[in-house]
């Protein structure tokens, strides 16, 4: 005769098995939120979301400037932390060989800097993140508005969202399709390193880049270039390397159109388009765009990133003396795989 497994017991079973799990993986976590038993997305129940919660992601949308306001009654957010396990709590922080991850969306530092600056707010007045708030505390944060450790990490998180997917129910969506929202390692992720990740050229060929990744570039401020530029004739079409969802940007004074591919493995971005093709989720393949010269562009080209989840080690060191700037690492040498 089988015993009933109670919840509270049920609950504990499956917290200690998510803990061999993440130190088995190499990973420490501290501390292990209650939510952080769930492995599943559909098993995330949304949590009882916290006195104030809604009304800190409106003070934090309104402090961003560049956020939409609908966001502030979203139930995928909490939904997100929940699958995520960091319970709400800022305090949350993993640890692992060459990731820490921070706060509600547990994302890395590098992450959080990749939506740290000014360059992302549609009139580039917005909260400035600093990533001394992430490395050395929130105590080091400008306080600009009240509750500054919530609102920054919720600021950071829904621009990540903003940014990679466009809106919390579309994260959510890919969430429960692929189990996969930042670099953050969750039970049942493939956390192998992608040696050859791109199925196909970005553009179709004939094209000429080269390795320019991390060269200065001064629009919008100083900053090293994150991407290979892929040169090709005007209209030239722009396709998934690998299957995906494909979100939309525009801006008027850096990347122009640009659309940002999120796969298994990371996220692409291609920038400076004359106009989108299909969007969404798409089979390798798929016309996603179209080369042009939008934004800062002097040329008609693509101004493609590469954005892995797991960072390979070595790491490919461009003429320009950098391997990564922020999330993004040097595409060359994974486009000498198929663009040649």
């Amino acid at each position: 005769m089988r015993v009933p497994i109670g919840a509270t017991n049920l609950r504990r079973m499956m917290t200690l098995s998510l803990l061999a799990t993440v130190l088995a993986a190499g990973t420490f976590v501290r501390p292990l939120p209650a939510s952080a038993a769930v492995s599943r997305p559909r098993d995330c129940r949304n949590p009882s979301i916290p006195t104030g919660f809604h009304r800190e992601v409106v003070t934090a949308i309104r402090a961003s400037r560049d956020l939409p306001i609908a966001w502030g009654r979203s139930p995928y957010l909490p939904k997100i932390a929940c699958w995520q396990g960091t319970g709400f709590d800022t305090r949350f922080s993993a640890h692992a060989p060459g990731h820490v991850w921070h706060g509600l969306f547990a994302m890395t530092v590098r992450e959080m800097a990749e939506i740290a600056g000014p360059s992302l707010g549609n009139d580039r007045k917005g909260l400035v993140l600093q990533p001394a708030c992430f490395v050395g505390g929130w105590d080091v944060c400008r306080h600009t508005v009240s509750n500054t450790r919530i609102v920054q990490q919720l600021v950071a998180g829904m621009r990540w969202i903003w940014l990679v997917y466009g809106h919390p129910f579309t994260a959510w969506r890919h969430i429960v399709r692929t189990r996969r929202f930042t670099s953050y390692p969750r039970p049942g992720t493939d956390d192998t390193v992608t040696r050859s990740p791109f199925s196909m050229c970005p553009v179709k060929r004939p094209v000429t880049y080269q390795d320019d990744f991390g060269e200065p570039r001064t629009t919008g401020g100083f900053h090293p270039h994150e991407g290979n530029d892929i040169h090709a004739p005007l209209g030239r079409p722009i396709r998934a390397p690998f299957p995906g969802l494909a979100v939309p940007h525009i801006d008027g004074w850096l990347a122009g159109r640009s659309v940002g591919l999120v796969g298994a493995e990371g996220f692409v971005r291609n920038a400076h388009l004359s106009r989108f093709g299909h969007l969404g989720y798409v089979r390798a393949g798929t016309v996603i765009g179209y080369v042009g010269d939008t934004g800062d562009a002097l040329s008609f080209h693509d101004h493609f990133e590469w954005h892995p989840w797991v960072v390979p080690d070595p790491l490919h060191v461009a003429p320009s003396g950098y391997s990564r700037v922020r999330t993004a690492i040097d595409p060359f040498p994974f486009l000498n795989h198929v663009c040649r």
